[in-house]
């Protein structure tokens, strides 16, 4: 039987409905914790108790690490405080055992009633207390054993329902193949996984007793407070999600324990898969970003900019956005700093899309054989005909243009920088697969840009072009990095050109090496009318703004393209270099792939070069260019004339 709702849950509901939860934009508290252990301010052990704490009771902690935030999943917690449980203060070695376990008092407390529900699929057994004297009381209780809590029931299902816990077996289990959690007999009562509700300021968690084949799982009692999501019962969709996310845990962990190398993956699939079972949820949006007008047009959210809730439409403010996955492209994937790894559902989303739902299962069955998360990512993506470095360039593209289903509730990828006026000069380090962004805009109607990429080392970076085409749509461009100077340039670049605006990103993308240098310049190379770049130049010297291409293009610009004007008594005569033109509009439709052709080959480079030095020698010293054709039309004349004497194959002229 479902209860009905006594005053006091109704004053409850009412209060949530009337006081919607935040955005809440601080981290929780166990990532403060963390930081504060990597800063040196706390010693190892007290900020491992110190997260027992904050998964139970964050009053405890110090101001400083006390925060509104509750915690996603608090798995690897309490996984870690059970790797380091000779670390662990007496007072929390409750976490080492069953909230329901005999001697161990600490969950529910002494003299509590904890009563059970059999989910009518016959997979999970529910514990749950109706005892409100610690803050454990089930949401909707009325203290009768007779009437089983909605709040039970909508997890564990019942005659009409199969409830949200039944349902995620069914789907990651049945459905998708994954490995089910195994019987647990005796522990609990009997062979079904078992399900502990207890107040906490977490979504939840998992664990085990002596190994992955004793596994439970721990959910909070209420949700009161905790975050939105797009459900039209909050509260209910907070149980869908973490009931889908905290089961996949369960079966991850018959794959592997090792959270240390694995664990940012692990919670990752587990946001994955909550939106998998329970799509109109979106709960990850909390973790994703938040949507805000980028009124200045500089990729970036700044203070006064309206920012949105995570429906994308409606305001929440114009200040204190907080800074989730889409404005951190510098985390490196596999990060767990700022709650980090919960947006990188992103990243999975990606891989389903691209490969196959199934592309991930094969993932998690490569990490079943011995591999770490990157490998098995790594070797599933070689193994349908790509790689990882290429697959996150595609990656990082996809999240500029938010190609997603869910796309529409993205926030612009947060960019480092935007430009306007040029040249520019651009400089920094990246790390282990992450990405930086930069956004350039024309400063005419049409010109071209040059983009010199200085010395990157090929081996770790990559640099991708994203151009925005005015009629709609993008192209795309990869740049060839060799570790020496690499140019490129854009023609019909321009407000009312073909592109009007590029976005490049410079990503890293060893799964290791961090601190990548890059050094990029920008520079515009002259109007549209101009012709653009000179292409074989600039690959023979290596930058576009060496002196020789430098030459060659003001000879362009004054002689080959440029209009004469003549003035003969009263009279102006305006001569159209029709020659010139015709012959700079046929080299730049042939130059761009002799040119990228001769940037990949050295000796190709110094060839050219030989070929046109004496050009630019010509051009930049005509009066000594002169000298030299006289007296070179002289040798050549003297070799025409008859009976030169010849001594064997040479020619003498005296």
């Amino acid at each position: 039987m479902r209860k009905l709702f006594p005053p006091l849950q109704i004053l409850l509901l009412a209060s949530c409905i009337l006081h919607p939860a935040s955005s809440f934009a601080g981290e929780d508290s166990v990532r403060l914790l963390q930081r504060a252990y990597e800063s040196g301010e706390l010693n190892y052990q007290t900020a491992l108790n110190y997260k027992v704490d904050a998964v139970f009771n964050k009053k405890k902690l110090p101001g400083a690490y006390q925060s509104d935030t509750p915690i996603k999943s608090a798995t690897r917690v309490i996984l870690e405080a059970r790797q380091n449980s000779s670390l662990l203060y007496k007072e929390n070695e409750f976490v080492l055992f069953r909230p329901t376990d005999q001697g161990d008092e600490d969950y529910y407390g002494t003299g509590i009633a904890v009563w059970t529900y059999d989910s009518p699929g016959g997979h999970f057994k529910i514990h749950y207390t109706e005892d409100n004297t610690y803050g454990d009381a089930v949401y909707g209780f009325d203290g009768m054993q007779a009437t089983v809590p909605q709040y039970v029931t909508d997890l564990a299902g019942d005659l009409e329902d199969p409830g949200y816990l039944e349902n995620s077996w069914t789907q990651v289990i049945t459905n998708m193949g994954y490995s089910a959690p195994p019987s647990d007999a005796p522990a609990g009562g009997d062979d079904k996984l078992d399900v502990y509700l207890v107040e906490m300021d977490a979504y939840g968690y998992t664990s085990f007793d002596s190994g992955p084949s004793d596994i439970y799982i721990v959910l909070e009692n209420d949700f009161t407070g905790f975050p939105e999501n797009l459900d039209h019962e909050q509260r209910q969709g907070a149980q869908k999600t973490t009931a889908a996310h905290e089961f996949f845990h369960t079966s991850q962990l018959q794959y592997t324990t090792n959270v240390l190398a694995n664990g940012w993956w692990m919670e990752a699939a587990s946001t994955w898969m909550e939106d998998v079972v329970y799509p109109g949820v979106k709960d990850y949006l909390n973790y994703s970003g938040f949507k805000f007008n980028d009124a200045n047009d500089n990729g970036r959210w700044d203070s006064g900019e309206t920012w949105y809730k995570i429906d994308g439409s409606t305001i929440e403010g114009a200040a204190g956005r907080p800074n989730r996955w889409f404005d951190r492209p510098e985390y490196s994937l596999n990060s767990t700093e700022g709650s980090h790894e919960y947006g990188t559902i992103v990243f999975v989303k990606y891989l389903s899309k691209t490969y196959g739902s199934d592309a991930i299962k094969s993932v998690w069955d490569r990490i079943g054989s011995g591999a770490t998360a990157l490998d098995a990512i790594s070797n599933e993506i070689l193994s349908r005909g790509a790689s990882l470095s290429a697959a996150f360039g595609s990656f990082q593209t996809a999240n500029y243009k938010r190609d997603y289903p869910d796309g529409a509730y993205y926030p612009l990828v947060r960019h480092e920088a935007t430009y306007a006026s040029y040249p520019q000069s651009i400089s920094g380090t990246v790390n282990h697969l992450s990405s930086r962004y930069y956004a350039f805009k024309p400063e005419d109607a049409s010109s071209t840009i040059s983009f010199t990429f200085n010395n990157m080392d090929s081996g770790n970076l990559a640099v991708k072009l994203i151009l925005t085409k005015t009629s709609g749509g993008y192209d795309e461009q990869d740049i060839t990095l060799n570790g020496s100077p690499v140019s490129y340039q854009i023609n019909s670049f321009g407000s009312a050109s073909t592109y009007s605006k590029i976005v490049m990103t410079v990503m890293n993308i060893s799964p290791s090496q961090d601190g990548a240098a890059y050094s990029v310049s920008a520079e515009k190379a002259g109007s549209s009318s101009g012709g653009g770049g000179c292409f074989i130049a600039t690959a023979a010297y290596g930058s576009y703004l060496s002196e020789e291409v430098q030459v060659l293009r003001s000879f362009r610009d004054e002689w080959l393209i440029a209009d004469f004007r003549l003035r003969i008594a009263d009279y102006k005569i305006e001569i159209t270099n029709i020659p010139g033109k015709a012959f700079v509009n046929l080299y730049y439709k042939c130059s761009p792939p002799i040119a990228d052709y001769i940037s990949r080959h050295a000796a190709l480079k110094i060839t050219a070069r030989s070929v046109l030095t004496p050009v630019v020698y010509a051009i930049k010293y005509p009066a000594h260019a002169l000298i030299v054709i006289c007296i070179s039309a002289f040798v050549l004349t003297r070799k025409m004339q008859p009976g030169a004497n010849k001594r064997g194959n040479r020619m003498i002229v005296r």
